[in-house]
């Protein structure tokens, strides 16, 4: 693991950032985008994403992607 790794799992705002990017990654490839998604401070200690708002038909499409899978 290189330092800069190290660095990403010990800094919970870039953890955020990461975790942000890889919802945005996986929204765009169903064609969805949420304008305000972003990585932003932790709360306490824990990285936290803001998924912000959007068009209704954003949370449309975003609910039928959704209801296709399994709930974890």
């Amino acid at each position: 693991m290189t330092t800069g790794q190290q660095d990403i799992k010990n800094d919970p705002y870039r953890l955020a950032i990461v975790a942000a990017e890889r919802l945005r990654n996986a929204l765009s490839a169903h064609g969805i985008t949420v304008p305000s998604l972003r990585g932003s401070h932790p709360v306490m200690t824990t990285p936290f994403v803001e998924l912000g708002g959007c068009s209704d038909g954003v949370a449309e499409a975003l609910s039928a992607v959704l209801e296709k899978v399994e709930p974890v």
